[in-house]
């Protein structure tokens, strides 16, 4: 009986040592597959490094072009180039209360200095800017933009991708055999149109229902109303004067508003 006993029990080791080696083989196929999907979807994403290389070579030979964009658009590019940049700065220069420029704090946590003292940002309206940016930034900020086009962040990604195709178009855009000069002063314009189904007049602001305290005789606890929405209508928002506000369309029946007069 001991003897059916240890036959039996080395006959479960081997069985465990089986479905151990199978579980194994199977995480290991497994892996391979994510692997593989993992590398493609890399493959995907990245730049090949002859077209990176030509571009940066014509970037390299620009003098200054100005950057139109959103101070975030410019931030991130700043950030993946220089190492840290904040939306409010209008300059890399010292700036002691850190408002327009860095602090000292700051000022030693760029990687490289961007070169870009008062005057060369110049602020706009809703939060658009104009970049004086020399080709040598140019040619930092696309190799920063690639590294950032292969993170595994898929917003980093979508960023750093779409901006180095904008970037990048600014190489394609040059030709060494014209006279030198003719990038001087270029506006490049980082803002992508919407289609016109999604573009709407703005909307008029809902009113605000006031509702005062009423007193009750009884108690003298305090109680609300139900409100009433006023009959006049605030002006309507200044739209922004370089292009269409897009919002969600407003309702144009106002039968249905109550006047404090008709109660």
């Amino acid at each position: 009986m001991l003897r059916k006993f240890i036959e039996q029990y080395v006959e479960n080791q081997r069985h465990k040592r089986e479905l151990a080696r199978r579980r194994w083989e199977q995480e290991e196929r497994w892996r391979e597959e994510d692997r593989a999907i993992d590398l493609a979807a890399r493959a995907a994403k990245d730049v090949s490094a002859r077209r990176h290389g030509e571009s940066m070579r014509r970037l390299a030979g620009v003098s200054y072009i100005a950057l139109r964009c959103h101070e975030d658009t410019w931030t991130f590019m700043a950030r993946a180039a220089f190492g840290v940049w904040e939306p409010s700065w209008s300059q890399s220069t010292h700036d002691t209360w850190n408002r327009i420029g860095p602090d000292n704090k700051r000022l030693c946590m760029l990687t490289v200095d961007p070169n870009l003292p008062e005057g060369r940002i110049t602020k706009g309206a809703d939060g658009m800017q104009d970049v004086l940016i020399s080709g040598h930034n140019l040619v930092r900020v696309l190799d920063a933009l690639r590294t950032a086009a292969r993170s595994d962040d898929p917003a980093r990604a979508a960023r750093g991708r779409t901006l180095y195709e904008r970037i990048s178009a600014v190489a394609d855009m040059t030709d060494a055999t014209r006279p030198a000069g003719k990038t001087t002063g270029i506006v490049v314009s980082i803002d992508d149109s919407l289609s016109e189904p999604g573009v709407h007049e703005p909307s008029r602001p809902l009113a605000v229902a006031v509702v005062p305290p009423v007193q009750t005789p009884a108690t003298g606890a305090p109680q609300r109303q139900l409100p009433v929405l006023t009959a006049s209508h605030p002006q309507r928002a200044m739209e922004s004067p370089r292009r269409p506000a897009v919002v969600s369309p407003s309702p144009t029946d106002h039968s249905a508003v109550r006047r404090p007069a008709d109660r």
